[in-house]
């Protein structure tokens, strides 16, 4: 637990404020500490990823992604009103109590949570979260708190609706720039005409740049989209709800693969490397580097196979993986000077 101490007390102490205040939060039920670490003891939440249930449905409606908004904004509106700012909100921190079908879904992972009064809630300034999810003021230091946790369920709200988020980029800093500018649209409109006005007008509700304008959790909350008592949806040829999972689920597994070529990409340049160093004896090297190559080949095949799925990206356009092939002879290349 070396260094990283203060983060699990922090956590302890966040989660002794709310465990057991909310069922769809997860408890800490107690800790215990040995010579060298600190063990805590949650929930047992066998159900799964949020995102993970989502694709083994057999349909999903927008009026599914209302009502998990509505109940895991109603969790970060019990931890704001407990003093608390979450700050790592995001999908797959948002698990099923169990595999039963109407099992509750729990915020988890506290571990960069503050407690902190409302009086001292912008003098948050260190850089922290994932960063497709944070906000803007996170980026640019200026002090931060609550606000934040709506901002990441404004792109959560994205995310579920379409697949992936408001502000995926090709590089981190592309990403970074969009969401400081605020850059994102609701393309390709030719999918984001079956979601209703009302829902990306509350995604645009969350994603408001000026934090002192950004609505509260309470406020969310009374937004139409989540109070009114009427569904939100646009119908298709057949007068019924949208069915968005064929979509949905389509964008998503697209990213997933696109993320899978490029780890498979990077692993290959890291085991050459490592071939590379073990030059010091003749006959390992070589074995080395034979694993290497098989490993480089299966690699490249595998992410080839998953990459050819596309993805509806953010300029309205497919973006292909059509690149990678390039990208991968280019690895080659580089392993030669």
């Amino acid at each position: 637990m070396e260094g990283r101490e203060h983060m699990v007390r922090n956590e302890i102490a966040v989660l002794k404020r709310i465990s057991s205040g909310h069922p769809n939060i997860v408890t800490l039920h107690d800790y215990f500490e040995t010579a060298h670490n600190l063990y805590l003891c949650f929930d047992l939440c066998t159900g799964g990823e949020l995102f993970d249930r989502i694709c083994a449905k057999g349909n999903y409606y927008e009026q599914d992604a209302a009502d998990l908004v509505r109940t895991i904004f109603k969790a970060v509106k019990y931890i704001h009103d407990s003093g608390i700012v979450h700050r790592d909100l995001k999908p797959e921190n948002l698990l099923f109590r169990t595999p039963a079908e109407e099992a509750d879904i729990m915020i988890a992972d506290f571990g960069l949570s503050r407690v902190m009064e409302d009086s001292k809630l912008t003098q948050l300034t260190e850089i922290c979260g994932t960063p497709g999810y944070m906000a803007p003021e996170i980026f640019k230091r200026t002090g931060h708190g609550k606000p934040v946790d709506v901002w990441a369920m404004g792109v959560i709200t994205y995310f579920l609706l379409a697949g992936y988020t408001p502000f995926d980029r090709n590089t981190q800093q592309e990403e970074m720039e969009a969401i400081i500018a605020g850059d994102y649209k609701f393309e390709p409109t030719e999918y984001w005409a079956n979601v209703s006005e009302t829902a990306k007008d509350f995604v645009n509700y969350c994603l408001t740049i000026d934090p002192s304008n950004r609505p509260t959790a309470a406020e969310a909350l009374e937004h139409k989209w989540l109070a009114s008592e009427k569904p939100h949806f646009v119908t298709s040829a057949d007068g019924k709800p949208t069915d968005l999972l064929p979509h949905v689920k389509k964008a998503f597994n697209a990213k997933s693969a696109w993320r899978k070529a490029a780890f498979s990409i990077t692993a290959v340049r890291r085991m050459t490397t490592l071939a590379n160093q073990s030059s010091q004896n003749n006959t390992a090297h070589q074995e080395f580097r034979a694993e290497v190559d098989k490993y480089k080949e299966e690699s490249a095949k595998e992410a080839l196979e998953d990459a050819s799925i596309t993805h509806q990206h953010n300029e309205g356009d497919e973006s292909k993986v059509d690149d990678l092939p390039a990208q991968l002879e280019k690895t080659k290349l580089d392993e030669k000077h």
